[in-house]
């Protein structure tokens, strides 16, 4: 069996887990990071509960109760990526293969450019949800007037860019690409991508999203570059919501769907017909696909009833 551990030592978790594999690692990875938030959730509530939080009137709107549920699941990650590492014991292989061609991050900044055309796709997945009685509630943040701007711009655009890749097109498709290969694991990947935020009203741009940064990432050999397009697409959100935009003229919008679509073709063009890289499976070793979903099979029962549960009650 090969090992994920570059010096094949016993690590912190080998003891509990038996020797790191990368299907193994990045299966873990996925439950503990579906799995963490929930726990750091209750803890949160019992605290805030203790300490009369609770009691006023309107608190789920309040900031100090909005910061709390974006930097819950970044505080998740962080861990997860503590344990990863500890784990494999591959952090300054990770951190040494994050150099990649300049070329990708001008992909990169295309391909965002180009996932703003799929947006039409979202309202028509919740379109058709809402013809089941589903209503989306929307995501509330907290007050970006004045200096506020700044602790949402570093909660949501700064920390989810960096964290969420460094697990999801980091950890979790590393250990992908030893099971599935190029096409697998990417899929794979962004299927997991949109699973893990449980939004139903979100799930298929999550979805092109996430399948879009994976790419990138196999094809660069880098996460940076996607940390660049998910940042950008953040930031692109929080600024229409800072700005009060939810819609365009129908000329500017044409132009920007326009100028969106073939940005699109062009950086997934270059990166599916002219980028082509060997298939990257690196290991053959029978069993590493039934490997991951064991081993991910409690965080995609906790996402995947979670999402359900959203689901049912905004019917």
């Amino acid at each position: 069996m090969k090992k994920v551990n570059e010096n094949g030592g016993v690590t912190p978790f080998s003891k509990l887990l038996g020797q790191p594999t990368g299907a193994k690692a990045s299966g873990v990875a996925f439950s503990l990071a579906a799995v963490i938030p929930v726990i750091l959730s209750f803890v949160f509530l019992v605290f805030a509960a203790a300490l009369g939080g609770m009691k006023e009137e309107g608190y789920e709107t309040q900031d100090w109760f909005l910061y709390a549920n974006f930097l819950l699941p970044q505080i998740s990650f962080v861990l997860v990526a503590v344990f990863y590492f500890a784990y494999t014991g591959s952090f300054k292989k990770t951190v040494n293969a994050q150099k990649c061609a300049p070329k990708y991050y001008l992909i990169a900044v295309l391909l965002q450019i180009g996932l703003l055309s799929l947006s039409e796709l979202n309202a028509l997945f919740l379109s058709f949800l809402e013809n089941f009685g589903y209503t989306d509630a929307g995501i509330s943040l907290p007050s970006t007037d004045g200096a506020g701007f700044i602790g949402v711009f570093f909660v949501i655009a700064v920390l989810p860019a960096l964290l969420e890749e460094l697990i999801f097109r980091g950890a979790i498709l590393d250990g992908l690409k030893t099971a599935f290969g190029t096409l697998g694991s990417v899929l794979i990947c962004g299927a997991l991508f949109a699973l893990y935020h449980q939004n139903p009203a979100q799930t298929a741009y999550q979805f092109c999203c996430g399948t879009a940064f994976a790419l990138v990432a196999v094809r660069s050999g880098s996460i940076l570059p996607t940390v660049l397009s998910h940042f950008l697409n953040n930031l692109f959100v929080l600024f229409m919501y800072k700005f009060g935009v939810t819609q365009f003229s129908p000329t500017v919008f044409t132009v920007i769907v326009c100028v969106s679509v073939c940005c699109l073709l062009v950086s997934l063009g270059w990166l599916i017909f002219f980028d082509k890289k060997p298939d990257c499976k690196q290991e053959k070793e029978k069993g590493n696909a039934k490997r991951f979903f064991l081993f991910s099979a409690v965080g995609i029962f906790v996402c995947a009833l979670t999402w359900i549960s959203v689901l049912l009650s905004g019917v």
